[in-house]
């Protein structure tokens, strides 16, 4: 059995109809709702509303009632393939300020930084900063990509491309959990697995323990089937019939690590579309 902080993470998409309440009944104990947005200094969701949950009142109920039913963080991310983060260099403290106030009247317990931009990583180390400094007990975590310079050097963490937009940040202990995507990348290979090939979660997990603080806890994340991702381990020409329990056994192998943080999974909603296969699959392990 995994140590006590193991997260089951899925991401749940704003736009679409899985409530948070719903994620929790299938087993998910970190819900991250993609996505919040940041616009200057001022916070909201994308899209203006969370669609399964549409207003106010029922998105902090539905929240509410998520944490009931065992789900023990629920985070506000930012950032994505569409790019929700825009802070556009407003005082860190101000901003800080106004997502610690969002947080606490939704019943959010955290937020994440999936950026996919080519972004100034001092003010993202400063802005953590302040949130900590504020609310020591919110969680503040991070979804990078995965990269490196040749074929078995070290793996190496980032925003996009070799954009190392997290790493003052991740030097400095500012993030509780990595949700590294283990994904969309074809190019990393590490002791000959790539991204295509399910062993690149234990192995990249070992690998990244080299360079990643101790006391940040390290999560490999997976797309949910072959829609997920551009390229996965859903995306080889025969995939296995078995992909889930080959799944659940690389996150078996590495669980009893100190350093070990859990599963993500992108996304619950891509999940629903194959009768949530990956969290069945996995949550036991986690």
């Amino acid at each position: 059995m995994s140590n006590n902080k193991a997260l089951m993470v899925g991401y749940l998409q704003s736009w679409s109809n899985i409530t948070f309440t719903q994620a929790a009944e299938q087993g998910y104990t970190a819900i991250v709702m993609a996505f919040g947005k940041i616009d200057g200094a001022t916070v909201g969701i994308f899209g203006d509303a969370f669609a399964a949950s549409p207003s106010e009142t029922a998105l902090k109920a539905d929240i509410k009632k998520a944490k009931s039913k065992g789900v023990q963080q629920v985070l506000f991310s930012v950032g994505g393939e569409i790019n929700t983060y825009n802070p556009n260099d407003v005082s860190t403290v101000v901003l800080a300020q106004n997502l610690v106030e969002y947080l606490t009247d939704y019943g959010f317990t955290g937020v994440d930084f999936d950026l996919e931009i080519n972004g100034d990583g001092k003010y993202l180390d400063e802005l953590c900063q302040a949130i900590k400094q504020l609310a020591p007990t919110l969680l503040i975590t991070a979804a990078p990509q995965v990269n490196q310079f040749a074929p078995g050097s070290d793996l190496y963490l980032v925003s996009t491309g070799h954009c190392r937009m997290y790493d003052q940040a991740i030097n400095n202990n500012r993030f509780d959990y990595l949700f590294i995507q283990a994904y969309n990348n074809p190019f990393p290979d590490i002791d000959g697995s790539k991204e295509t090939n399910v062993d690149f979660i234990s192995k990249s997990f070992i690998n990244f323990k080299k360079s990643i603080p101790a006391e940040t806890l390290i999560v490999i994340g997976e797309p949910a089937n072959r829609d997920a991702a551009g390229t996965s381990i859903f995306t080889v020409p025969d995939v296995p019939a078995n992909i889930y329990p080959l799944i659940s056994d690389q996150y078996q192998a590495i669980c009893k690590d100190p350093q070990f943080g859990g599963a993500m999974v992108w996304s619950i909603n891509l999940d629903a579309q194959t009768n949530y296969q990956f969290v069945k699959a996995v949550k036991d392990t986690i």
